[in-house]
């Protein structure tokens, strides 16, 4: 059974080992040398986003397979780092994180949730888009300037920008006994 928890700072270096065993992957289709330590990283990455985002990771048979990071920007949620571990991909472990994320996204009253892909990268894009995301922007001027810049930090060369629009959160039905 899969298992979704909230990292701690103690679990930042099961974060990090699952982000950098993608590395090979990313490594050669990487545009500019500085998106590389977004991709292979290290304790200070972690020290450094662990305060600004909210991490998950996901836990089966006492390993850790997957993880995402999730923050609230206002109008949307940002799903900054979504990772399967190496060995673990092709298994649905993608769609029930992200479900989770969609959740979560939900539970604050977001109506979309956002997030990049490199162009290169057309393994991730098909898994994104088969789990009903959509292209926003690839045209890196127009994605710089979307709700006041607040993707400068964030953008990587050669990304694309995609969404998905969430349904609201039904309301519980009451049981009458």
């Amino acid at each position: 059974m899969l298992s979704i928890i909230r990292a701690s700072l103690s679990l930042m270096d099961e974060i990090r080992e699952i982000i950098n065993s993608n590395y090979q992957m990313y490594e050669k289709i990487l545009l500019i040398p500085e998106d590389h330590d977004e991709h292979f990283v290290s304790e200070q990455w972690a020290t450094q986003n662990f305060p600004d985002r909210e991490f998950y990771l996901a836990r089966e048979e006492q390993k850790y397979v997957g993880m995402g990071s999730y923050q609230n920007l206002g109008d949307f949620a940002y799903i900054g780092y979504f990772y399967i571990k190496i060995g673990f991909h092709r298994k649905g472990y993608g769609k029930r994180i992200m479900q989770f994320l969609e959740m979560r996204a939900k539970s604050d009253q977001l109506k979309e949730i956002r997030l990049f892909v490199n162009k290169s990268a057309e393994w991730a894009e098909k898994a994104y888009k088969s789990m009903g995301f959509k292209e926003l922007s690839s045209n890196k001027q127009e994605i710089l300037s979307l709700n006041d810049g607040i993707f400068n930090k964030y953008y990587e060369e050669g990304q694309t920008l995609l969404f998905k629009t969430l349904s609201p959160l039904k309301p519980a039905t009451l049981i009458n006994k």
